[in-house]
């Protein structure tokens, strides 16, 4: 497939300049969201084959990629779903079909329940929820905070990122091209040359600070928004348990266990997981 440049532009938002990727197609529009401390733009691969059954676009959340920060220097997960909700009413749309990952997901999956007019139906890669404030599986928060926080935020260069990346979990099973997207996207070029995240670590450690706070998973479990959602066998970040919880709970779609994958789903396989986002976006 040909590689196509996405079309970038600016749209006000809960008082945060959004940016915004349009990445073509034609026919009803498909919105991707992207993982925390990433942007919009490393789902290049799903975007593109999504072109085939929709007008596809993405935007990277505040604080993220070429996003404004906030003004109140707040971030968190019931205003990731905010910021969504309100990109889809000031692009005019209803019923969009969505596509997101890990708490991009959980943002689509929540707005489903709380507002039906906006998604018609999602896929939900990897939603990042609990089964409770205290559950067992927010063991990861504290170590993601801290670890988040003590991240190398430059580079002397994109190659030397992507080198410095290439051998290190969870980077070393993503799929080169994708990390390079990544690490040439992901940063700006600083004063001095060298490039620097555009997320910096205290947004992306707040973001998981205070992910105890949004029950996306209750939430998720009362929409009535038909879903296909996909769990990585690998994953660190969710028990069996809790996957069977959610197959189980699920009032509208399917829940998929995929060998050979972790949270890192759409990174690792791009083209099987773009393959299941086009059979039931399409359906």
């Amino acid at each position: 497939m040909e590689s196509f440049e996405p079309e970038s532009k600016f749209v006000e938002v809960n008082g945060v300049r959004l940016c915004s990727l349009d990445w073509g197609g034609s026919g009803a529009p498909i919105v991707i969201l992207h993982a925390t401390g990433f942007l919009g733009r490393i789902y290049r691969p799903i975007a593109e084959q999504l072109r085939a059954i929709g007008h596809v676009y993405s935007f990277d959340q505040r604080g993220h990629g070429d996003s404004g920060k906030a003004p109140d220097g707040e971030y968190n997960w019931e205003l990731t779903m905010r910021d969504l909700a309100g990109f889809i009413d000031a692009m005019g749309w209803k019923s969009v079909r969505a596509f997101g990952h890990s708490a991009g997901a959980t943002a689509i999956g929540s707005l489903g329940a709380e507002r039906p007019d906006l998604i018609l139906r999602s896929v939900l890669v990897e939603p990042v929820i609990f089964e409770s404030p205290t559950g067992p599986e927010l063991g990861w928060q504290n170590p993601f905070f801290e670890r988040t926080l003590k991240r190398k935020r430059s580079f002397p260069s994109v190659d030397a990122m992507v080198a410095n990346f290439d051998r290190k979990p969870p980077y070393d099973t993503w799929r080169k091209d994708i990390l390079h997207d990544y690490c040439e996207f992901g940063t700006r070029r600083a004063a001095d040359g060298t490039r620097e995240l555009k997320c910096a670590p205290e947004i992306e450690a707040r973001i998981y600070e205070t992910s105890h706070e949004f029950d996306g998973l209750a939430r998720i479990l009362a929409s009535d928004i038909p879903m296909l959602v996909l769990f990585g066998a690998n994953s660190y970040a969710f028990s069996v348990t809790l996957t069977d919880r959610v197959r189980r709970g699920i009032r509208h779609g399917r829940v998929l266990t995929i060998p050979d994958t972790g949270h890192f789903m759409p990174m690792e396989q791009p083209d099987f997981v773009a393959r299941q986002a086009l059979d039931f976006l399409g359906a």
